[in-house]
């Protein structure tokens, strides 16, 4: 995680590039989509399976329990296990921005996820909630959630994917603003047996990974899986850095490495979870001003969680959960200067905490739900010191608790209708309590009509970094004063399910944040983190799917979002359109081709505008065979297109470019 200075992220409106044809092509396309699913096709077309069983797609993280996506209080959207693995998505962020009003940027040290139109430059995700099978990953240092090859599990360990749009923090408590993102992860019956997977692609980049999980009697299930990867990286050319001292080349300065570990035991209704992973990025870049065309500059992030859960079972209509954990968290950075002495970062977090929640049944027509959580942070530690010789500029520990009650009501009031009610009050250590409401209105109007209409408010508290993080002053200041950021959020959505195997969808929200945490510099050049004021960010995103007999499948969405501040400011790397279209198409002798086409408009940037673009991405995978595996090639950026993404103000490049043509080859063998 950088630890330096960051520029004011806040940038009035400048005027844009035209958007590349193909970004706009894709939005066109998505938007043109949703009446061709929506159409009645041939009947004899669609897929076999009738209405009721595609109304049963289920999610746990809307509100604890599970419950279909139709009667879930909140915008939700599910990619399956089949969709996981045929499209060759290499890590969650991948996966991500395929579902409406997501998109993502990478500076080539971090994967950052932007939803309905709000990613803040140099922001580590902290206003999405990262939860696997539910349990919280967002660490109390940065408040980060992570997601791309930094991310703390690998995509290959996950059954499920959830993303729940809006906000959450009735249910969750801090982070939960924009979105809540679940991995639902396999479970050992899912496997039965083992698996191993070989890559190898663009830039030298190898990965070896292995799955392996059995059922066994007596209700025991087990599942390990493990990851190993390394990639050269790319070369660059930074025109920026091209002066009479440097020809502006970055070659052999982009490396990544990381290994994860993750493994689970379950008997009867306990469960037993472990994760490991860590991950080091060697920068390219020269971030913080640090010596161009150098090696010796890099990070390292280092996650883990042990977590033992208890699922009782219903009895006279009370069901108990209850959850245990600790987790750690560790980064390292270490920057190569020219003139100035080398520095290192050295940051740690550690934590513990429980869970107690029990639902009820035993009311006619309701489901409630109430809880206690509580979580000390044990160890919340900044360092940060010049070396040759070692100079301290920064250190401090500041640990901290949040205790939090919440209570949750779904409510049938009519066989068609359903209220649902959230409430919770956190109370952090260092603040007054925060209490987050949520409610949602929904009408199953017809068997393939939903309507919803949700309210809801979440927040966030100022994190350890934006309070105490400093460098003596010198381009950082602390700030221990920042107040918690609020949001408002008001949403209508609508879902209609077409013949047995479609559905069109539509969302309108409205989204107001008080207390922006945000970063601003003074006229000497000394930033910190302060409160600014009102942003509103609204939107519409529209979006289809149909299935087909066969194995046919198409999905597609166009999003419209605009943020701006209350002095009519266009907030950065805030695209005004986004489009997508996914699809799957079977092959003779078992093949399948799977696609995506992904459209982002224009954006301003923290050094200026962005154009917009569009990308295809292309896999071809073998059909599954118990002796000769599976074999699959995936081309990313097909077209070998040149895209940016907005700067952190920690870069002096205008924009980075992201990734061109890349290939990838993976061998797959039952073991």
């Amino acid at each position: 995680m950088p630890l330096h200075t960051l520029s004011p992220l806040l940038e009035r409106r400048k005027k844009r590039g035209k958007s590349l044809h193909l970004s706009r092509l894709a939005c066109w396309g998505a938007l043109l989509f949703s009446p061709l699913a929506a159409a009645s096709l041939e009947a004899g077309k669609l897929i076999d399976l009738p209405l009721e069983e595609l109304l049963k797609i289920e999610v746990v993280s809307a509100s604890r329990f599970a419950q279909s996506t139709t009667e879930a209080p909140a915008t939700v959207a599910v990619i399956e296990e089949d969709e996981l693995r045929q499209h060759g998505y290499r890590n969650l962020a991948e996966a991500l921005v395929t579902v409406p009003g997501v998109y993502s940027s990478n500076d080539h040290n971090y994967t950052y996820l932007g939803v309905r139109g709000f990613n803040r430059p140099g922001d580590y995700g902290t206003r999405i909630l990262l939860l696997t099978d539910g349990a919280r990953r967002n660490d109390p240092l940065y408040d980060q959630a992570l997601f791309g090859n930094e991310a703390p599990i690998e995509i290959d360990w996950v059954k499920r994917l959830e993303f729940v749009s809006g906000p959450a923090s009735a249910v969750y408590g801090p982070n939960a603003l924009f979105g809540t993102v679940n991995t639902v992860m396999l479970e050992g019956g899912d496997i039965n047996g083992a698996r191993a997977s070989l890559d190898a692609g663009t830039w030298n980049t190898q990965r070896f990974g292995l799955v392996a999980g059995q059922k066994l009697e007596g209700e025991r299930d087990w599942f390990l899986g493990l990851a190993a990867y390394q990639s050269g990286g790319e070369n660059f050319y930074f025109p920026e850095y091209h002066n009479g001292t440097s020809n502006g080349r970055a070659d052999g300065l982009d490396g990544e490495r990381y290994h994860k570990a993750y493994a689970k035991f379950r008997w009867g209704n306990w469960r037993l979870a472990g994760n490991f992973s860590s991950r080091t990025k060697d920068l390219a870049t020269a971030p913080w001003g640090t010596m161009f065309g150098a090696d010796g500059t890099w990070n390292r992030d280092t996650t883990s969680l042990i977590e033992l859960r208890y699922d009782g079972d219903n009895h006279k209509g009370w069901q108990p959960s209850f959850r245990a954990y600790r987790g750690g968290y560790r980064y390292d950075g270490s920057y190569r200067y020219e003139t100035s002495p080398n520095s290192k970062d050295r940051a740690t977090a550690e934590w513990l905490g429980s869970e107690f929640h029990l639902a009820y049944t035993g009311f006619a027509q309701h489901k409630l739900m109430a809880g206690v959580d509580a979580q000390w942070n044990t160890r919340v530690e900044q360092v940060y010191y010049e070396t040759d010789p070692r100079s301290a500029i920064l250190d401090t520990n500041n640990p901290s608790r949040v205790v939090s009650v919440f209570a949750q009501d779904e409510w049938r009031f009519l066989p068609e209708w359903l209220l649902n009610l959230s409430l919770r009050h956190d109370k952090h250590s260092d603040y007054s309590g925060v209490t987050s409401p949520r409610a949602a209105l929904i009408w199953n109007a017809t068997p393939r009509l939903a309507l919803k209409a949700m309210l809801g408010n979440a927040y966030r508290f100022p994190n350890a970094y934006e309070r105490f993080y400093h460098d003596g002053n010198v381009t950082q200041s602390a700030n221990p004063n920042l107040k918690p950021e609020q949001i408002h959020s008001r949403e209508l959505s609508a879902t209609y399910r077409i013949g047995q195997g479609g559905r069109v969808g539509a969302s309108f929200y409205d989204n107001d944040i008080r207390n922006l945490i945000d970063q601003v510099t003074d006229s000497s050049g000394v930033s910190t983190y302060t409160n600014l004021g009102k942003v509103r960010a609204r939107g519409v995103e529209l979006d289809a799917e149909n299935r087909w007999s066969g194995g046919y499948r198409l999905r597609g969405s166009v999003s419209w979002q605009r943020s701006k501040l209350e002095n009519g400011g266009i907030l950065a790397d805030s695209p005004k359109w986004l489009g997508k279209l996914v699809a799957d198409v079977p092959l003779p002798h078992g093949w399948i081709a799977s696609g995506e086409m992904l459209g982002v408009a224009a954006r301003d940037g923290n050094n200026g505008a962005v154009p917009g673009y569009g990308i295809v991405n292309l896999k071809l995978s073998s059909a599954r065979s118990n002796k000769l595996g599976q074999v699959s090639i995936a081309v990313y950026n097909i077209g070998n297109r040149r895209y940016y993404a907005p700067t952190n103000a920690y870069l002096v490049q205008h924009a980075v470019e992201q990734p061109r043509r890349q290939f990838m080859l993976r061998a797959t063998l039952g073991l």
